[in-house]
């Protein structure tokens, strides 16, 4: 045991002390033989002033076992109860019960108007103390699941990396010039970075049709599966020609975008460092030029520092050169 400078040891010994206590009673040894210095004895073994103070309230030091955690309760024995008449309880309770959308605001009127005065507060605890009464409608989240007539079917992390074209991540992203919006369709291959972007008037199922087709053509592989968000512009004729062509369609979650981030961050690079810089002026053909310009400079001249800084286009060649390709 610590020898105490203020507090005799006998008494500390037949006093029996918990670890805990016997560290509470070092504060106030340690807060006796420095002048009763507070601010000290807390910088010194690293406790809050509000934690000393109450404890030092509690303390009496000539029984030392007031240092001890007390558990009791500290509830009063009489607490205050809703002094509200038997009547007026089962007049609110028929009310709610007849109608459970009835909030207690419209409660307390319809009493008002039958002479009944009663706060808001009341009647919402006479209304929690009933499990019957409370509508649990609008506050409970409730999962429902949604009847899609197409499968929302996650693709596995593996796809990325497996081969050529065996996971092209699909995005639009709508872009403004003059007041006028257009919509960009993009894809990139996650395993070559190789990337296609294309500018369409409407943000239809009509348009990720053909900006698919496109995205067949263009790409020097075979593309073995799509992956895009849920807007309805991947859905019906985008979702038909996936089909048709034996290629499976995956869906990210709702609101997750990161699950599509290679697509997102080249629409950013789209902008960034080509379109923010050109002479752009309202006309979809002007704007479908400037995309495929960038296409060209973006697969064959821009190097990838995730590609060991290599083209796209370079990198397409070795895989195609040492066999890697898709599913």
């Amino acid at each position: 045991m610590r020898a105490f400078r203020t507090f005799p040891l006998p008494a500390v010994q037949n006093s029996h002390l918990s670890k805990e206590a016997l560290k509470r009673l070092a504060w106030f040894d340690f807060f006796r033989s420095h002048g009763n210095n507070a601010s000290l004895t807390c910088r010194y073994f690293g406790i809050s002033r509000d934690t000393f103070y109450r404890w030092k309230r509690r303390f009496n030091p000539r029984h030392l076992k007031t240092l001890e955690f007390d558990p009791k309760s500290r509830r009063p024995h009489q607490v205050r109860t809703m002094q509200v008449p038997l009547g007026v309880i089962e007049r609110i309770y028929a009310i709610r019960k007849d109608d459970p959308e009835k909030s207690k605001y419209e409660i307390q009127v319809e009493l008002r108007e039958q002479g009944i005065t009663i706060g808001q507060s009341a009647i919402q605890k006479i209304i929690n103390s009933y499990p019957e009464l409370t509508n649990t409608q609008h506050r409970k989240k409730v999962k429902k699941y949604r009847h899609y007539k197409v499968a929302r079917i996650k693709a596995a992390k593996e796809l990325r990396e497996q081969g050529l074209g065996s996971l092209v991540q699909v995005d639009t992203k709508y872009f403004s010039i003059l007041g006028n919006r257009y919509y960009l369709f993009s894809a990139v291959d996650c395993k070559s970075r190789y990337a296609f972007v294309y500018a369409y008037t409407t943000i239809s199922s009509a348009s990720g049709k053909d900006f698919l087709k496109r995205v067949r053509d263009y790409f020097p592989f075979p593309i073995h599966a799509v992956n895009t968000d849920n807007g309805s512009e991947y859905l019906l004729q985008f979702h038909k020609e996936l089909k048709q062509a034996g290629i499976p369609h995956f869906f990210t979650d709702p609101n997750c975008p990161k699950q599509n981030g290679r697509v997102e961050r080249f629409h950013q690079t789209v902008e960034y460092e080509y379109l923010n810089y050109q002479d752009l002026y309202p006309g979809i053909n002007l704007l479908r030029e400037h995309c495929m310009v960038f296409n060209q400079k973006y697969n064959t001249r821009r190097h990838h520092q995730s590609l060991g800084y290599k083209t796209p286009q370079q990198y397409v060649l070795e895989c195609q050169k040492g066999g890697v390709y898709g599913m």
